[in-house]
Order: C-alpha cells, then sequence, then structure tokens
C-alpha cells in the first residue's frame, strides 16, 4: 500500500485544524492552522500562526481556552469544548476537539484541535422536532425545574429503539430515560446540562447509555437551552448513537502516528486516486460509511461507485483539478453503497505532484451528508404542502394558479378553479372527534386527486376548504362535469373509527377569463359560486355568474 501524503491530508482536510504549542514561558501558540481555519474564519495565516489566544480573542474567551488548553496538557486526555466567535466571516459556532500529541518519551508536546463548525447544526434544531421521525437518532425536549424535578416534554419515537424504553414510560417519568445513563456519567452530564441552562449557552456531550438489556452505548448530544420567567430551563436536542464511530476512534488510537492522528481525526473518508481514475487508498471510514471492504476497493475505478447522472459532473472536476493545479472543495455526488442504495457524499480533492512537477494521484476528502440533504428536501416538503394531507399548501397552489394564469393569458387558453366546501363536516368532528374529521379529510384529498387529470392541481386551504386547479379545459360544461364527478365520488360513504358516515361537498367554478382574470379575483368567483350551491341543496356544483 502506497505511503499517504499524512501532511497534505491536514492541509486539504474540510475540518479547521490547528497545532497548539506551549513557550517557555508557558503561553499558548498556534504554531500552524490548515486552510480550511482561514477559510471559514476569513483570517489570514499571518494573522494567527504565532499568536497567543488573548491576542486573537477577547480576554473571557481567551482565559477560558487557556483553561482548557492547560487541562489538556496536564492530563494528558482529550478535551472537547464548544464556543461561539465573531471572526471576519461572521458570527459562528464551533466545536473542537482537543487531542494530546506526544513526543518519543511519551511526553505531551502539542496539542491537535479538530473544530467543526456546528452554526447550521444550531440554527436547524427547531426543524429536527418537526422532521425527527425521518432522523438516525431521536429529538427530545427536557424541562429542569430544580432539585430532582426533570420532566421530558418530547422525545422522539426511536428512543424505544435505542434504549429498549417506551415514549409513555420517558414521559411518564424521566428517571426511565435519564437512569439509563451510565452511572460513572450522570453526574457529569447532569451538572453539565445544569450549567449550560445558567448559561445560556449550546450544550453537547459524549457519554455512555445502558440499553434495557444490558448493553453500553455511545450516544452524542447536542441541545439548546431556553429559561422561563420562572427560573424552569427547557432543552432541545438532538441524540445520536455514535458506539460504531467510538469503537473506531479507539482502534485509531492506538499506536497511530502524529499525521495519522491528524488525518483521522477529522472522520471523513480520505481516498487517493492515480490520474486516469483507479483508487490507490481508501481510508478505513469508506468500509464504514459505505460497507465495501478497503482491499475489494484498491485497484478498481471511480466510476463503478458513482452514480451514472453524477459521472461526468465529477470527472470535469477532477480534471479542473488538473488543469488548474489548484485544490477544488464542494462538489456533491452519490455513492454507491454495498447493499445497493445510494448516498451523497461531499468532497475536496487536490493534484499531488511528483519530483518532476507531474500529477502522480489525487488526494480527496469525502463526507456523508446523506441525513442533510434528506433533511433539506423534508424541509422544503413542508414549507409547500399541507401536513395532513400532503396536498399543495395556500403558497404553493397560489404560485402554481399565477403561472397558469400567465400561460393561459400567452396562448389564449381557460383555466378552471374549483373552489370545494365539505357540507355538515362539523358535526363529524363534534360527534366522533378531530381524530375522525382528520381521517374524513385526507379520504376527501385521496379522492379528489383520485378523481383528476394528472396535469391539475389539488389544494387545501384549511379547515375543511379545498381547491381545484383545471388546466386547458373546453369550457364551463367540462368544468362543471368535472365538479359533478367530483361531487359524487365525495358523497360516497366512509367508515370513520367504526361507523359509517356520509359527507358531501359543495363545490363553485369559475373560469380565466370568463369570470375573473386575476388569481386573487378568480378564487373570490368560485366561493361566491360554492356558497350558491349550498343555498340550492348542498351536494352539487355551481357556476360563477
Amino acid at each position: 500500500m502506497p505511503r499517504v501524503p499524512y501532511q497534505a491530508c491536514f492541509e486539504q482536510s474540510q475540518d479547521v485544524l490547528f497545532l497548539i504549542a506551549r513557550r517557555a514561558d508557558r503561553a499558548f501558540v498556534y504554531r500552524e492552522v490548515n486552510a480550511a481555519l482561514l477559510r471559514d474564519t476569513g483570517l489570514s495565516r499571518e494573522q494567527i500562526v504565532g499568536k497567543t489566544p488573548r491576542e486573537l480573542l477577547p480576554a473571557e474567551q481567551a482565559e477560558h481556552l487557556e483553561t482548557v488548553y492547560a487541562e489538556c496538557f496536564a492530563s494528558g486526555e482529550p478535551a472537547l469544548v464548544e464556543s461561539i466567535f465573531d471572526v471576519p466571516s461572521g458570527n459562528r459556532s464551533w466545536q473542537i476537539q482537543l487531542s494530546p500529541l506526544r513526543d518519543e518519551q511519551g511526553e505531551v508536546v502539542e496539542l491537535l484541535g479538530s473544530a467543526r463548525d456546528i452554526t447550521w447544526s444550531r440554527d436547524f434544531a427547531q426543524q429536527l422536532h418537526t422532521v425527527s421521525r425521518q432522523l438516525p437518532g431521536f429529538v427530545y425536549q427536557l424541562q429542569w425545574s430544580g432539585g430532582e424535578d426533570w420532566r421530558f416534554l418530547f422525545v422522539g419515537q426511536r428512543v424505544e429503539e435505542m434504549f429498549g424504553v417506551s415514549q409513555a414510560e420517558v414521559l411518564a417519568d424521566a428517571e426511565a430515560l435519564l437512569g439509563r445513563i451510565h452511572a460513572e456519567d450522570r453526574d457529569r452530564v447532569l451538572a453539565d446540562s445544569i450549567e449550560s441552562g445558567r448559561r445560556l449557552e449550546p450544550w453537547q456531550a459524549e457519554f455512555r447509555m445502558c440499553h434495557r438489556d444490558g448493553r453500553v452505548l455511545w450516544v452524542e448530544a447536542n441541545d439548546l437551552p431556553q429559561r422561563l420567567q420562572d427560573g424552569t430551563i427547557i432543552w432541545t436536542g438532538y441524540v445520536n448513537d455514535i458506539s460504531r464511530r467510538k469503537t473506531l476512534e479507539d482502534e485509531l488510537r492506538i499506536g497511530e502516528a502524529r499525521y495519522r492522528q491528524l488525518v483521522e481525526n477529522a472522520n471523513d473518508i480520505i481516498y487517493t486516486l492515480t490520474p486516469d481514475g483507479v483508487f490507490s487508498y481508501v481510508s478505513p471510514n469508506w468500509a464504514t460509511t459505505l460497507g465495501h471492504p478497503v482491499d475489494t476497493v484498491v485497484g478498481t475505478h471511480i466510476r463503478d461507485y458513482l452514480h451514472p447522472a453524477d459521472l461526468s459532473h465529477c470527472q470535469g472536476f477532477l480534471e479542473q483539478v488538473l488543469t488548474s493545479g489548484q485544490p477544488q472543495s464542494g462538489i456533491e455526488y452519490r455513492v454507491r453503497h454495498q447493499d445497493g442504495h445510494w448516498r451523497w457524499h461531499i468532497s475536496n480533492a487536490a493534484a499531488l505532484r511528483g519530483e518532476n512537477g507531474e500529477v502522480v494521484a489525487f488526494l480527496g476528502i469525502a463526507r456523508d451528508i446523506t441525513e442533510r440533504r434528506a433533511m433539506e428536501e423534508r424541509i422544503r416538503q413542508l414549507a409547500q404542502h399541507d401536513g395532513l394531507t400532503g396536498l399543495a399548501n395556500r403558497a404553493l397552489f397560489f404560485e402554481h394558479l399565477e403561472q397558469s394564469l400567465r400561460l393561459a393569458a400567452r396562448h389564449g387558453e381557460k383555466v378552471a378553479l374549483l373552489f370545494i366546501d365539505l357540507d355538515e363536516f362539523k358535526p363529524i368532528n363534534d360527534r366522533l372527534g378531530h381524530a375522525a374529521g382528520d381521517e374524513v379529510l385526507v379520504t376527501t384529498a385521496w379522492r379528489l386527486v383520485d378523481g383528476l387529470r394528472e396535469s391539475d392541481l389539488v389544494g387545501r386551504l384549511g379547515g375543511d376548504e379545498f381547491v381545484v386547479l383545471l388546466h386547458t379545459p373546453a369550457g364551463s360544461e367540462e368544468a362543471l362535469a368535472v365538479a359533478g364527478a367530483l361531487c359524487r365520488s365525495l358523497a360516497e360513504p366512509l367508515t370513520v373509527e367504526g361507523q359509517t358516515v356520509g359527507v358531501s361537498a359543495s363545490i363553485g367554478v369559475a373560469l380565466y377569463p370568463d369570470h375573473a382574470v386575476g388569481g386573487d379575483d378568480l378564487v373570490r368567483a368560485a366561493d361566491r359560486a360554492m356558497y350558491r350551491a349550498k343555498a340550492a341543496g348542498r351536494n352539487r356544483a355551481a357556476l360563477a355568474e
């Protein structure tokens, strides 16, 4: 296996990396930094290298960091700290891992700092709560009113899978979950949480928890505290199982050389490619993330793992590295997992040159961003669709309506809008409850979608009000025929909570440009027609006047 260029890996790592030394006067200085630190802070190498924390940071922050550095030098143990810094690139939250580096006699001579920007994670705490079912860990909301008064206000459903305790148990008694914190870690975790709440600072910790079946798991918790007027503290956070990562970290620490520590602490996939795209090295994290054994990957071509739709994009990226001679970053692409599904990665790459300046390999550092991509897509979906029925919400529907009206005006076509209101829906809510009412609304949405063409659009404005956009109808007769068919479909009885109920609908029909030329006016015209349908006896459609 070829020798890995660890110093190049240090420089090209996507994580912020820096080395901290101690001068003869016991002051700490930043001895070296990588390109990621310069990129993410907006500072220059000359502004950082050789400087002490007190020369770079406000006094309180500098004093706190110096205390942590001193403890790390003295104990020889890794340390984790979070801080928020004002730098030229803006106000950023950082999670910093400090790892002692020893000389041949075992003395700590330097600290390796590995910092990751967690600003995005902080800003998305509330979105994590919304899409908790899509996450590999679970979201929680924990309340502390002082003393032993702990209570979970919310806990994600995956808590049972992770620890063998149900949501109901945890919500009824916080000790059902807090009691599973390992005895050696419990006091530290709770004390640090309370301190973060008092300071109103983001909290992060790695600690052990015990599954009900006796297994010990490593977890990572991140949360944001808020303090109520009565002094009660509420943390909203997220817990993930990091047992696999902790096991790998333990293995990597044994017998690793200095620059190998730098590389492996980044927790990314590190790889090298020959100029024609053949893997000459992949780090162990490849097998962890993608399942392929490392020895089966080395010697194969990168195209064997890339999604066909991303292949030319990746080839162009490597070509840019080759022609520019400069490191490139930020390419996102899909990689095939051993079980056949696709994972999203983001990668940096740089050209490695031989003695004569020729490119002998590409060095790449990749990170799995599958969960982030899925979360972003889910958040986009939630922003445009009704949370109960999955139909277009008001904003998305009106966006499509305005586009359709512009196209209709350009091509001299008609557009029909149907305004639908369920008849006698309130009594179902009052008699059977809101869960039954929700079931009726979901069934209504299904029936509307089933009764229309794929080119038509159904939306929910709220309550029991729905709207339908019919593209290019022949005229009012066709629009009324569609509305009549929907009335008949919606009037079919359905079973809710073990009871057969009947729901009908009144539908108002308005056409562009016959009844209105603007989107809002067209909706109002259809709404008025719907009320005329109700006044005429309900369970029917009426055309706007």
